[in-house]
Protein backbone atom coordinates (compact mmCIF):
# COMPACT_ATOMS: atom_id res chain seq x y z
CA UNK A 1 0.00 0.00 0.00
CA UNK A 2 0.94 3.21 -1.59
CA UNK A 3 1.60 6.09 1.80
CA UNK A 4 -1.03 8.38 -0.31
CA UNK A 5 -3.18 5.38 0.03
CA UNK A 6 -2.41 4.64 4.16
CA UNK A 7 -3.04 8.30 4.48
CA UNK A 8 -6.89 8.37 2.70
CA UNK A 9 -7.78 4.90 4.89
CA UNK A 10 -6.73 6.54 7.59
CA UNK A 11 -8.67 9.73 6.71
CA UNK A 12 -11.59 7.87 6.25
CA UNK A 13 -11.19 5.77 9.32
CA UNK A 14 -11.20 9.04 11.03
CA UNK A 15 -14.43 10.36 9.47
CA UNK A 16 -16.30 7.11 10.98
CA UNK A 17 -14.78 7.52 13.77
CA UNK A 18 -15.95 11.25 14.78
CA UNK A 19 -19.46 10.75 13.21
CA UNK A 20 -20.32 7.95 15.94
CA UNK A 21 -19.38 10.25 18.72
CA UNK A 22 -21.74 11.92 20.83
CA UNK A 23 -22.32 15.80 20.68
CA UNK A 24 -20.03 16.50 23.57
CA UNK A 25 -17.33 14.28 22.56
CA UNK A 26 -17.33 16.00 18.72
CA UNK A 27 -17.04 19.27 20.62
CA UNK A 28 -13.97 18.29 22.06
CA UNK A 29 -12.43 16.70 19.96
CA UNK A 30 -12.84 19.57 17.56
CA UNK A 31 -11.76 22.74 20.15
CA UNK A 32 -8.30 19.91 20.77
CA UNK A 33 -7.38 20.57 17.23
CA UNK A 34 -7.19 24.56 18.22
CA UNK A 35 -5.36 23.54 21.50
CA UNK A 36 -0.98 24.89 20.35
CA UNK A 37 0.98 21.29 21.17
CA UNK A 38 -0.14 17.94 20.10
CA UNK A 39 -0.21 16.68 23.48
CA UNK A 40 -2.24 17.78 26.77
CA UNK A 41 -3.49 16.75 29.84
CA UNK A 42 -6.78 16.26 31.50
CA UNK A 43 -6.94 20.27 32.97
CA UNK A 44 -5.71 21.84 29.83
CA UNK A 45 -8.87 19.76 27.94
CA UNK A 46 -11.28 21.43 30.60
CA UNK A 47 -9.85 24.78 30.16
CA UNK A 48 -10.15 24.59 26.48
CA UNK A 49 -14.04 23.70 26.10
CA UNK A 50 -15.02 25.37 29.24
CA UNK A 51 -15.89 21.85 30.92
CA UNK A 52 -15.11 20.34 34.57
CA UNK A 53 -12.29 18.31 35.28
CA UNK A 54 -14.33 15.34 35.56
CA UNK A 55 -16.79 16.19 32.20
CA UNK A 56 -13.49 16.59 30.14
CA UNK A 57 -11.78 13.15 31.57
CA UNK A 58 -14.98 11.09 30.50
CA UNK A 59 -15.09 12.75 27.22
CA UNK A 60 -11.41 12.04 26.92
CA UNK A 61 -11.52 8.14 27.72
CA UNK A 62 -14.18 8.28 24.78
CA UNK A 63 -11.96 10.04 22.36
CA UNK A 64 -9.52 7.55 23.49
CA UNK A 65 -11.52 4.04 23.32
CA UNK A 66 -12.86 5.74 19.33
CA UNK A 67 -8.57 5.76 18.62
CA UNK A 68 -8.67 9.67 18.17
CA UNK A 69 -6.56 10.48 20.62
CA UNK A 70 -3.73 7.97 22.27
CA UNK A 71 -3.69 7.80 26.28
CA UNK A 72 -0.21 8.26 26.92
CA UNK A 73 -0.19 8.50 30.88
CA UNK A 74 -3.49 8.25 33.32
CA UNK A 75 -4.26 11.95 32.85
CA UNK A 76 -2.93 12.69 29.32
CA UNK A 77 -3.36 12.54 26.12
CA UNK A 78 -1.69 13.05 22.74
CA UNK A 79 -3.08 13.94 18.79
CA UNK A 80 -1.07 11.99 16.08
CA UNK A 81 -0.83 14.70 13.41
CA UNK A 82 -3.09 13.55 10.94
CA UNK A 83 -5.94 13.13 13.51
CA UNK A 84 -4.92 16.72 15.19
CA UNK A 85 -4.86 18.07 11.38
CA UNK A 86 -8.34 16.25 11.06
CA UNK A 87 -9.69 18.19 13.79
CA UNK A 88 -8.82 21.54 13.60
CA UNK A 89 -9.94 21.37 10.26
CA UNK A 90 -13.79 20.19 11.57
CA UNK A 91 -12.98 23.02 14.32
CA UNK A 92 -12.84 25.51 10.82
CA UNK A 93 -15.68 23.50 9.08
CA UNK A 94 -17.98 23.16 12.39
CA UNK A 95 -17.25 26.26 14.67
CA UNK A 96 -18.04 30.07 14.68
CA UNK A 97 -15.09 32.00 14.70
CA UNK A 98 -16.04 33.81 17.72
CA UNK A 99 -16.43 30.06 19.66
CA UNK A 100 -13.16 29.35 18.20
CA UNK A 101 -11.47 32.51 19.21
CA UNK A 102 -12.79 32.66 22.56
CA UNK A 103 -11.29 28.61 23.03
CA UNK A 104 -8.28 29.83 22.55
CA UNK A 105 -8.22 32.69 24.81
CA UNK A 106 -9.50 30.40 27.39
CA UNK A 107 -6.59 27.83 26.66
CA UNK A 108 -4.01 30.19 26.61
CA UNK A 109 -5.00 32.42 29.56
CA UNK A 110 -5.24 28.86 31.67
CA UNK A 111 -1.64 28.32 30.38
CA UNK A 112 -0.50 31.13 31.79
CA UNK A 113 -2.23 30.84 35.14
CA UNK A 114 -0.33 27.59 35.23
CA UNK A 115 3.01 28.81 34.71
CA UNK A 116 2.34 31.16 37.13
CA UNK A 117 1.33 28.81 39.89
CA UNK A 118 4.37 26.26 38.98
CA UNK A 119 6.92 29.42 39.23
CA UNK A 120 5.61 30.17 42.62
CA UNK A 121 7.07 27.09 43.77
CA UNK A 122 10.08 26.37 41.51
CA UNK A 123 11.42 30.02 42.11
CA UNK A 124 9.36 31.23 45.16
CA UNK A 125 11.46 34.31 45.58
CA UNK A 126 10.46 36.56 42.87
CA UNK A 127 7.33 38.61 42.57
CA UNK A 128 4.14 37.92 40.52
CA UNK A 129 2.51 40.35 37.67
CA UNK A 130 -1.38 40.88 37.65
CA UNK A 131 -2.40 38.24 35.06
CA UNK A 132 -5.30 38.21 32.58
CA UNK A 133 -8.43 36.63 34.50
CA UNK A 134 -9.31 33.17 33.87
CA UNK A 135 -13.17 32.96 32.52
CA UNK A 136 -15.81 32.41 35.06
CA UNK A 137 -15.95 28.90 35.91
CA UNK A 138 -12.34 27.73 35.09
CA UNK A 139 -10.34 25.95 37.31
CA UNK A 140 -6.77 27.25 37.92
CA UNK A 141 -4.02 24.53 38.37
CA UNK A 142 -2.26 24.29 41.61
CA UNK A 143 0.65 22.49 43.13
CA UNK A 144 1.48 21.02 46.72
CA UNK A 145 5.38 21.41 45.72
CA UNK A 146 8.38 21.57 44.36
CA UNK A 147 8.49 18.79 43.20
CA UNK A 148 5.27 18.92 41.12
CA UNK A 149 5.86 21.84 39.84
CA UNK A 150 8.85 21.28 38.37
CA UNK A 151 7.74 18.07 36.67
CA UNK A 152 4.97 19.90 35.38
CA UNK A 153 7.28 22.64 33.48
CA UNK A 154 9.33 19.83 32.53
CA UNK A 155 6.01 18.23 30.76
CA UNK A 156 5.13 21.10 29.10
CA UNK A 157 7.67 23.32 28.31
CA UNK A 158 6.96 22.18 24.60
CA UNK A 159 3.60 23.72 24.43
CA UNK A 160 4.36 26.91 26.76
CA UNK A 161 6.87 27.72 23.92
CA UNK A 162 3.81 27.15 21.33
CA UNK A 163 1.31 29.42 23.62
CA UNK A 164 3.65 31.74 23.33
CA UNK A 165 3.40 31.60 19.34
CA UNK A 166 0.07 30.98 19.43
CA UNK A 167 -0.28 34.44 21.63
CA UNK A 168 0.97 36.45 19.10
CA UNK A 169 -0.82 35.07 16.57
CA UNK A 170 -4.12 35.80 18.05
CA UNK A 171 -3.15 39.15 18.34
CA UNK A 172 -3.63 38.18 22.27
CA UNK A 173 -1.11 40.72 23.32
CA UNK A 174 -1.54 40.77 26.70
CA UNK A 175 -1.06 37.04 26.90
CA UNK A 176 1.89 37.17 25.06
CA UNK A 177 3.75 39.42 27.32
CA UNK A 178 2.14 38.18 30.42
CA UNK A 179 3.72 34.46 29.90
CA UNK A 180 7.18 35.33 28.79
CA UNK A 181 7.47 37.54 32.29
CA UNK A 182 5.81 34.86 34.21
CA UNK A 183 8.23 31.96 33.00
CA UNK A 184 11.40 34.44 32.81
CA UNK A 185 11.96 33.82 36.96
CA UNK A 186 12.14 29.54 35.82
CA UNK A 187 14.06 30.17 32.82
CA UNK A 188 16.82 32.06 34.67
CA UNK A 189 17.20 28.73 36.88
CA UNK A 190 17.50 26.35 33.86
CA UNK A 191 19.02 28.04 30.94
CA UNK A 192 16.45 26.92 28.08
CA UNK A 193 18.00 30.00 26.02
CA UNK A 194 16.59 29.15 22.69
CA UNK A 195 13.25 29.24 24.10
CA UNK A 196 14.00 31.97 26.59
CA UNK A 197 14.99 34.57 24.03
CA UNK A 198 12.33 33.65 21.75
CA UNK A 199 9.80 33.97 23.90
CA UNK A 200 11.36 37.02 25.26
CA UNK A 201 11.56 38.92 21.96
CA UNK A 202 7.91 37.24 20.96
CA UNK A 203 6.85 39.32 24.74
CA UNK A 204 8.73 42.53 24.08
CA UNK A 205 6.82 42.90 20.12
CA UNK A 206 3.13 42.51 22.10
CA UNK A 207 4.12 44.89 24.82
CA UNK A 208 5.55 47.62 22.93
CA UNK A 209 2.31 46.75 20.61
CA UNK A 210 0.05 47.29 23.25
CA UNK A 211 2.31 50.54 24.31
CA UNK A 212 2.53 49.47 27.95
CA UNK A 213 6.25 50.50 29.39
CA UNK A 214 5.47 48.43 32.39
CA UNK A 215 5.43 45.18 30.44
CA UNK A 216 8.02 46.70 28.19
CA UNK A 217 10.60 46.68 31.14
CA UNK A 218 9.67 43.45 32.56
CA UNK A 219 10.49 41.94 29.23
CA UNK A 220 13.63 43.89 28.63
CA UNK A 221 14.74 42.93 31.81
CA UNK A 222 14.14 38.85 30.87
CA UNK A 223 16.10 39.55 27.90
CA UNK A 224 18.71 41.10 29.79
CA UNK A 225 19.06 38.28 31.96
CA UNK A 226 18.53 35.77 29.19
CA UNK A 227 21.65 37.74 27.41
CA UNK A 228 23.71 37.66 30.81
CA UNK A 229 23.55 34.11 31.03
CA UNK A 230 24.60 33.06 28.00
CA UNK A 231 27.52 35.73 28.08
CA UNK A 232 26.35 38.23 25.50
CA UNK A 233 26.86 41.26 28.23
CA UNK A 234 27.28 43.89 25.79
CA UNK A 235 23.99 42.78 24.48
CA UNK A 236 21.92 42.21 28.30
CA UNK A 237 23.46 45.73 29.26
CA UNK A 238 21.44 46.97 26.94
CA UNK A 239 18.28 45.41 27.64
CA UNK A 240 18.87 46.40 31.33
CA UNK A 241 19.87 49.95 30.78
CA UNK A 242 16.66 50.25 28.54
CA UNK A 243 14.45 48.63 31.68
CA UNK A 244 16.28 50.72 34.26
CA UNK A 245 15.85 53.80 32.21
CA UNK A 246 11.24 53.24 31.35
CA UNK A 247 11.20 52.14 35.23
CA UNK A 248 12.69 55.70 36.31
CA UNK A 249 10.85 56.95 34.06
CA UNK A 250 7.76 55.61 35.80
CA UNK A 251 8.73 56.52 39.17
CA UNK A 252 9.17 52.40 39.91
CA UNK A 253 11.37 52.02 42.76
CA UNK A 254 10.89 48.76 43.13
CA UNK A 255 11.64 47.87 39.31
CA UNK A 256 14.65 50.82 39.45
CA UNK A 257 16.28 48.83 41.94
CA UNK A 258 15.65 45.27 40.59
CA UNK A 259 17.35 46.96 37.11
CA UNK A 260 20.57 47.91 38.85
CA UNK A 261 20.71 45.03 40.63
CA UNK A 262 21.16 43.28 37.22
CA UNK A 263 23.28 45.65 35.93
CA UNK A 264 25.89 44.87 38.40
CA UNK A 265 26.11 41.10 37.29
CA UNK A 266 27.66 42.16 33.64
CA UNK A 267 29.40 44.62 35.46
CA UNK A 268 31.14 41.55 37.72
CA UNK A 269 31.69 39.55 35.28
CA UNK A 270 33.24 41.91 32.91
CA UNK A 271 35.49 43.03 36.43
CA UNK A 272 34.27 46.92 36.19
CA UNK A 273 34.55 45.50 39.89
CA UNK A 274 33.79 49.72 41.09
CA UNK A 275 31.11 50.16 38.84
CA UNK A 276 29.52 46.69 39.84
CA UNK A 277 29.81 47.62 43.63
CA UNK A 278 27.96 51.42 42.68
CA UNK A 279 25.25 49.38 41.02
CA UNK A 280 24.58 47.11 44.21
CA UNK A 281 25.03 49.71 46.72
CA UNK A 282 22.24 51.76 45.47
CA UNK A 283 20.05 48.64 44.93
CA UNK A 284 20.56 47.81 48.08
CA UNK A 285 19.69 51.51 49.64
CA UNK A 286 16.09 51.12 47.83
CA UNK A 287 15.24 47.62 49.03
CA UNK A 288 16.12 48.50 52.11
CA UNK A 289 14.10 51.98 51.93
CA UNK A 290 10.74 50.77 50.27
CA UNK A 291 10.47 47.24 52.63
CA UNK A 292 11.63 44.29 50.20
CA UNK A 293 13.48 41.62 52.27
CA UNK A 294 13.97 39.25 49.51
CA UNK A 295 15.65 41.58 47.55
CA UNK A 296 17.67 43.11 50.19
CA UNK A 297 19.32 39.60 50.69
CA UNK A 298 20.03 39.56 46.88
CA UNK A 299 21.71 42.30 47.24
CA UNK A 300 23.78 42.17 50.24
CA UNK A 301 24.97 38.81 48.39
CA UNK A 302 25.81 40.50 44.85
CA UNK A 303 27.65 42.93 47.82
CA UNK A 304 29.49 40.03 49.17
CA UNK A 305 30.62 38.97 45.76
CA UNK A 306 32.13 42.10 44.62
CA UNK A 307 33.67 41.84 48.02
CA UNK A 308 35.55 39.03 47.74
CA UNK A 309 36.67 40.03 44.21
CA UNK A 310 38.23 42.96 45.82
CA UNK A 311 40.34 41.06 47.67
CA UNK A 312 38.20 42.11 51.19
CA UNK A 313 37.15 38.59 52.21
CA UNK A 314 36.44 39.41 55.83
CA UNK A 315 33.90 42.07 54.39
CA UNK A 316 32.85 39.56 52.02
CA UNK A 317 32.38 36.90 54.93
CA UNK A 318 30.37 39.26 56.99
CA UNK A 319 27.71 40.25 54.17
CA UNK A 320 27.32 37.19 53.20
CA UNK A 321 26.37 35.56 56.65
CA UNK A 322 23.79 38.27 56.98
CA UNK A 323 22.32 37.44 53.51
CA UNK A 324 21.86 33.90 55.15
CA UNK A 325 20.35 34.55 57.61
CA UNK A 326 17.82 36.51 56.08
CA UNK A 327 17.29 33.61 53.71
CA UNK A 328 17.03 31.57 56.12
CA UNK A 329 14.07 33.35 57.52
CA UNK A 330 12.71 33.48 53.78
CA UNK A 331 13.37 29.92 53.12
CA UNK A 332 14.97 31.37 50.55
CA UNK A 333 16.88 27.63 49.20
CA UNK A 334 18.80 28.96 45.99
CA UNK A 335 19.29 32.27 48.25
CA UNK A 336 20.87 30.35 50.99
CA UNK A 337 22.91 27.93 48.65
CA UNK A 338 24.53 31.20 46.31
CA UNK A 339 25.85 32.55 49.82
CA UNK A 340 26.75 29.34 50.70
CA UNK A 341 28.93 29.58 48.34
CA UNK A 342 30.43 32.86 48.73
CA UNK A 343 31.07 31.68 52.61
CA UNK A 344 32.99 28.63 51.12
CA UNK A 345 35.17 31.07 48.76
CA UNK A 346 35.64 33.59 51.57
CA UNK A 347 36.54 31.02 54.23
CA UNK A 348 39.18 29.44 51.68
CA UNK A 349 40.89 32.87 51.30
CA UNK A 350 41.06 33.42 55.25
CA UNK A 351 42.87 29.79 54.98
CA UNK A 352 39.96 27.42 56.77
CA UNK A 353 39.69 24.53 54.03
CA UNK A 354 37.55 22.37 56.11
CA UNK A 355 35.18 25.13 56.80
CA UNK A 356 35.08 25.78 53.47
CA UNK A 357 34.11 22.42 51.99
CA UNK A 358 31.71 22.19 54.81
CA UNK A 359 29.72 25.35 53.29
CA UNK A 360 30.21 23.72 49.72
CA UNK A 361 29.11 20.57 50.27
CA UNK A 362 25.98 22.24 51.93
CA UNK A 363 25.26 24.88 48.83
CA UNK A 364 25.66 21.24 46.82
CA UNK A 365 23.02 19.21 48.39
CA UNK A 366 20.76 21.81 48.18
CA UNK A 367 21.40 22.47 44.21
CA UNK A 368 20.79 18.24 44.63
CA UNK A 369 17.82 18.34 46.59
CA UNK A 370 16.01 20.98 44.19
CA UNK A 371 16.60 19.26 40.67
CA UNK A 372 18.51 22.20 39.84
CA UNK A 373 21.43 21.62 37.66
CA UNK A 374 22.11 25.18 37.30
CA UNK A 375 22.86 25.99 40.90
CA UNK A 376 24.68 22.14 40.88
CA UNK A 377 27.10 22.65 38.06
CA UNK A 378 27.69 26.58 39.36
CA UNK A 379 28.62 25.74 42.75
CA UNK A 380 30.22 22.51 42.26
CA UNK A 381 33.05 24.86 40.59
CA UNK A 382 33.63 25.65 44.42
CA UNK A 383 33.49 22.38 46.03
CA UNK A 384 36.09 21.50 43.56
CA UNK A 385 38.81 24.50 44.81
CA UNK A 386 37.82 23.31 48.35
CA UNK A 387 38.34 19.93 47.38
CA UNK A 388 41.24 20.84 45.94
CA UNK A 389 42.49 22.91 49.25
CA UNK A 390 42.07 20.13 51.52
CA UNK A 391 43.84 17.69 49.40
CA UNK A 392 41.53 15.43 47.42
CA UNK A 393 42.49 16.39 43.73
CA UNK A 394 41.08 13.30 42.58
CA UNK A 395 37.61 14.12 44.24
CA UNK A 396 37.90 17.53 42.71
CA UNK A 397 38.20 16.17 39.24
CA UNK A 398 35.19 14.44 39.76
CA UNK A 399 33.04 17.32 41.20
CA UNK A 400 34.37 19.82 38.17
CA UNK A 401 33.48 16.51 35.14
CA UNK A 402 30.29 17.01 36.47
CA UNK A 403 29.98 20.32 36.49
CA UNK A 404 31.27 20.40 32.80
CA UNK A 405 28.77 17.77 31.84
CA UNK A 406 25.82 20.22 33.28
CA UNK A 407 26.88 23.38 32.20
CA UNK A 408 27.13 21.55 28.41
CA UNK A 409 24.00 20.56 28.79
CA UNK A 410 23.02 24.39 29.81
CA UNK A 411 24.79 26.04 27.26
CA UNK A 412 27.07 28.05 29.54
CA UNK A 413 30.00 27.80 27.84
CA UNK A 414 31.76 30.52 30.16
CA UNK A 415 31.06 28.28 33.23
CA UNK A 416 31.87 25.15 31.14
CA UNK A 417 35.46 26.41 30.58
CA UNK A 418 35.86 27.63 34.30
CA UNK A 419 35.10 23.89 35.01
CA UNK A 420 37.78 22.51 32.46
CA UNK A 421 40.35 25.21 34.07
CA UNK A 422 39.37 23.74 37.34
CA UNK A 423 39.95 20.14 35.79
CA UNK A 424 43.55 21.55 34.23
CA UNK A 425 44.37 22.61 38.10
CA UNK A 426 43.28 19.18 39.74
CA UNK A 427 45.73 17.57 37.32
CA UNK A 428 48.06 19.57 38.05
CA UNK A 429 47.89 18.83 41.91
CA UNK A 430 47.74 15.23 40.88
CA UNK A 431 51.40 15.84 38.55
CA UNK A 432 49.16 15.00 35.19
CA UNK A 433 50.73 17.85 33.77
CA UNK A 434 50.37 17.29 30.68
CA UNK A 435 46.55 16.55 30.69
CA UNK A 436 46.22 19.94 32.53
CA UNK A 437 47.57 22.10 30.01
CA UNK A 438 45.41 20.17 27.58
CA UNK A 439 42.21 20.99 29.90
CA UNK A 440 43.65 25.01 30.55
CA UNK A 441 43.94 24.87 26.50
CA UNK A 442 40.44 24.48 26.26
CA UNK A 443 39.13 26.90 28.72
CA UNK A 444 41.03 29.57 27.43
CA UNK A 445 40.29 29.16 23.69
CA UNK A 446 36.51 29.09 25.36
CA UNK A 447 37.20 32.71 27.23
CA UNK A 448 39.05 33.99 24.29
CA UNK A 449 36.11 33.31 21.59
CA UNK A 450 34.06 34.57 24.43
CA UNK A 451 35.70 38.05 24.78
CA UNK A 452 36.69 37.39 28.46
CA UNK A 453 40.02 38.72 28.99
CA UNK A 454 39.92 38.08 32.93
CA UNK A 455 38.87 34.53 32.36
CA UNK A 456 41.28 33.81 29.92
CA UNK A 457 44.12 35.27 31.73
CA UNK A 458 43.32 32.75 34.69
CA UNK A 459 43.53 30.19 31.73
CA UNK A 460 46.44 31.57 30.01
CA UNK A 461 48.40 31.36 34.32
CA UNK A 462 47.24 28.03 34.40
CA UNK A 463 48.61 26.44 31.36
CA UNK A 464 51.55 28.38 31.72
CA UNK A 465 52.01 26.62 35.19
CA UNK A 466 51.27 23.17 33.68
CA UNK A 467 53.50 23.67 30.69
CA UNK A 468 56.48 25.22 33.19
CA UNK A 469 55.86 21.96 35.52
CA UNK A 470 56.48 19.65 32.84
CA UNK A 471 59.77 21.40 31.59
CA UNK A 472 58.27 23.15 28.83
CA UNK A 473 59.59 26.49 29.63
CA UNK A 474 59.48 28.52 26.63
CA UNK A 475 56.24 27.27 25.70
CA UNK A 476 55.17 28.43 29.56
CA UNK A 477 56.74 32.21 29.16
CA UNK A 478 55.07 32.87 25.70
CA UNK A 479 51.76 31.83 27.79
CA UNK A 480 52.25 34.00 30.66
CA UNK A 481 53.62 36.61 28.69
CA UNK A 482 50.02 37.06 27.33
CA UNK A 483 48.87 36.91 30.44
CA UNK A 484 50.84 39.48 31.94
CA UNK A 485 49.78 41.87 28.96
CA UNK A 486 45.56 40.74 29.88
CA UNK A 487 46.01 41.20 33.69
CA UNK A 488 47.57 44.78 33.19
CA UNK A 489 44.32 47.29 33.14
CA UNK A 490 42.39 45.88 35.86
CA UNK A 491 43.33 47.99 38.87
CA UNK A 492 41.69 45.80 41.58
CA UNK A 493 43.74 44.08 44.57
CA UNK A 494 43.21 40.72 43.42
CA UNK A 495 44.02 41.31 39.95
CA UNK A 496 47.14 43.45 40.68
CA UNK A 497 48.40 39.98 42.69
CA UNK A 498 48.18 37.93 39.72
CA UNK A 499 49.97 40.64 37.32
CA UNK A 500 52.82 40.63 39.98
CA UNK A 501 52.69 36.61 40.45
CA UNK A 502 53.00 35.92 36.81
CA UNK A 503 55.67 38.67 36.47
CA UNK A 504 57.83 37.05 38.56
CA UNK A 505 57.14 33.55 37.33
CA UNK A 506 58.45 35.45 34.14
CA UNK A 507 61.66 36.13 35.62
CA UNK A 508 61.88 32.84 37.19
CA UNK A 509 61.09 30.85 34.01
Amino acid sequence: MTEDARAEDDASAATWSYRALTAEAATLFRLLGLHPGPAFGVPAAAAIAGLSTAQAHRLLDSLAGAHLLEQTAPDRYEFHDLLRAYATDQAQDEETPETRAAAVRRILTWYVHAADAAQGWINPGEAHIPLTPLDAGAAALTFDGYERAMAWYELESANLMAVAREAEAAGLDEIAWQLAAVLRSVHMLLNPFEDWLAMGHIGLRAARRLGDRGAEAEILESLGMACTQSHRLSEAADFHEGALAIRRELGDRLGESLSLNDIGPIRLRERRLSDAKSRFDEALTIFREIGAPQWEAVALANAAEVAYELGAAERARDLAQSALEMFRALDNKGGQGNVLRLLSAARLEQGEPQEALGYARQAVDIAVNHRNTMWEGYWLLTLGRAQQATGHAEDALASYQRAAVLQRRLGDRSREARAWQGAGEAYQQLERFDEAADFHRGAAATHRDLDDDWQLALALDGLAGALDAAGRADEARTHWSEALTLTADYEDPRAADLHTRISRALEQA
